[in-house]
C-alpha cells in the first residue's frame, strides 16, 4: 500500500443526525463511481446510481478492497459520520493508504453540537470514546482530574450503564447530560445526576456530556499526608517511603499498576495522580482494609483505582496483566504471591518490593537471582519532627529495605 493513486480517497464527514454531506462535497460524491461506508450512512443518498460498498470489520482487508478500486481509476467516496478525524474511521485509514492518498472533509461534531445546546465550550473537555471497549479507565482518569467529560457511546457502553459505572464508583460531583437523536425532529436533551440515568432508555444514537461541580485543581497531584487516609493504626506504606516507592516505579502514561497487600490503598492512590489514563489495582485481603481502601477511593476521589479483595496469589489471575508491582504487604511466609506476580508482569516491567523483615528481603533477592533479573536495593531510616517537653524531637520510622528490578524483554 501507500503508492500514490490516481484519485485520492475522498473521506467525507456527514452532518450528525441529518447526515447532509458539506455543500463544497456534494460534487465530489455526485461523481464518485463507488460509495463506501455504514449501512446507516449509504442510506442517506438513496438516488447514488454507483456503486455501494458497505464497511466491513478488518480495517487491513477493508483498506485493500478501497486500494483497489483506486488503483483502477475508481473515484471512491467513504463517508463518515461528523468529523472523521475525531473518534472516527480516517486515523485508521491514513497510516494504511498514506496520507497523499487521502483527502478529507469534515462535518461538525456530535460533540460540538452537543456543546452548544448547553451554551458550554468544549475545547477543554476531555473527548473519550467507550465505542467497542470495556475500559473506563480514561474516563475515571479525566473525572479524577475533575475534567469537563464528553462521551461517545455505543450500544453495550449506553447511558444507563455508563451511570451505573459512576454510581458505583461513588462519583457523585457531576451533572450528567444525555443527547439523543441530535440535529433530528426526536432530538432529547435530558439531564440530571448520574444516579437518575440507572434506568434510563433512548435512541442508540446518543452522546455524554459529564460537567464537574468544581473546577478546582488545587487538590495535590502527589504528596497527602498519611493523616489524609483513613487507616489502621500504624498500617500505612509512611509519606518518606511512599515517596522514593512511587518515584521508582517510574510510572507512565496507560499502565495498568497493582498494588499488592496494600493496607488502606496509600500507594495506589497517591500512584493514580500521576499516571494518566492509567488502571490501578488496589488488591487487599482483609475486608475491612477493602473497605476503607474504597472509602479513601471517594474521598481523595482517586476514581482511577479500583479496590480487590482477595486472597493471593489465586485473585491475580483476574486482573489484567501489569508494567508496574508494588509490594508493600504481601510478601508473606513464601515467595508464591512474589513468583505469581513477577510471572504476570509485562516485559520491560518494574517491580518494586518494599521489605522490613530480614526474611522478606532474602526471599526477594533470591526469586530476581534465580529469574537472572538484575536488581537494586536501598534502604531508608526516616524521622520526622515530634512535640516533646515543650521542645522538638525527632522520631524514627522503622527502617525499610527498597528492592526494585526490570522484568527482561522477551521473557
Amino acid at each position: 500500500m501507500k503508492q500514490n493513486m490516481n484519485h485520492p480517497l475522498q473521506i467525507i464527514g456527514l452532518h450528525p443526525g441529518s447526515l447532509k454531506a458539506p455543500q463544497e462535497a456534494l460534487e465530489t460524491i455526485a461523481k464518485a463511481d463507488v460509495l463506501s461506508g455504514g449501512k446507516r450512512l449509504l442510506a442517506a443518498f438513496p438516488k447514488f446510481k454507483g456503486k455501494k460498498i458497505p464497511f466491513a470489520s478488518g480495517m487491513e482487508e477493508y483498506a485493500r478492497t478501497l486500494e483497489k478500486l483506486l488503483n483502477k481509476g475508481k473515484k471512491v467516496v467513504l463517508l463518515a459520520d461528523g468529523d472523521p478525524l475525531l473518534f472516527g474511521i480516517a486515523k485508521s485509514i491514513i497510516p494504511l493508504l498514506g496520507e497523499k492518498n487521502v483527502k478529507i472533509t469534515p462535518a461538525l461534531s456530535a460533540i460540538q453540537i452537543g456543546a452548544s445546546r448547553l451554551g458550554r465550550s468544549w475545547k477543554d473537555s476531555e473527548i473519550i470514546s467507550l465505542h467497542g471497549r470495556n475500559d473506563f479507565s480514561p474516563l475515571f482518569g479525566a473525572m479524577q482530574r475533575r475534567k469537563d467529560c464528553a462521551i461517545y457511546t455505543d450500544n453495550i457502553n449506553t447511558p444507563q450503564v455508563i451511570a451505573r459505572r459512576l454510581s458505583d464508583k461513588g462519583i457523585d460531583n457531576y451533572t450528567f447530560t444525555v443527547l439523543s437523536d441530535l440535529e433530528t425532529p426526536d432530538e432529547v436533551v435530558a439531564q440530571g445526576r448520574p444516579e437518575s440515568f440507572l434506568n434510563y432508555k433512548c435512541s442508540d444514537l446518543n452522546i455524554i456530556i459529564l460537567t464537574a461541580d468544581n473546577k478546582d485543581h488545587s487538590t495535590p497531584v502527589f504528596g497527602r499526608s498519611d493523616d489524609e487516609f483513613i487507616r489502621e493504626k500504624g498500617l500505612i506504606t509512611k509519606f518518606p517511603v511512599r515517596a522514593a516507592g512511587i518515584a521508582l516505579l517510574d510510572l507512565r502514561e496507560k499502565h495498568t499498576l497493582w498494588d499488592l497487600g496494600a493496607g488502606c490503598g496509600s500507594v495506589a492512590i497517591e500512584a493514580s495522580f500521576l499516571a494518566s489514563d492509567s488502571r490501578v489495582f488496589a488488591v487487599e485481603k482483609n475486608s475491612a482494609r477493602v473497605r476503607m481502601i474504597e472509602e479513601n477511593i471517594r474521598n481523595l476521589r482517586a476514581w482511577s483505582v479500583e479496590a480487590v479483595s482477595g486472597d493471593m496469589p489465586s485473585i491475580l489471575a483476574e486482573l489484567p496483566e501489569p508494567d508496574r508491582i508494588f509490594m508493600g504487604g504481601g510478601i508473606g511466609h513464601d515467595d508464591s504471591a512474589l513468583r505469581d506476580a513477577a510471572e504476570r508482569l509485562k516485559p520491560g516491567g518494574r517491580i518494586v518490593i518494599h521489605a522490613i523483615l530480614m526474611g522478606s528481603i532474602q526471599r526477594t533477592r533470591e526469586l530476581f537471582d534465580e529469574l537472572g533479573w538484575n536488581w537494586q536495593s536501598m534502604q531508608i531510616q526516616a524521622s520526622t519532627s515530634d512535640k516533646l517537653a515543650g521542645d522538638v524531637r525527632y522520631k524514627a520510622y522503622n527502617p525499610v529495605t527498597i528492592l526494585w528490578a526490570d522484568k527482561p524483554e522477551g521473557k
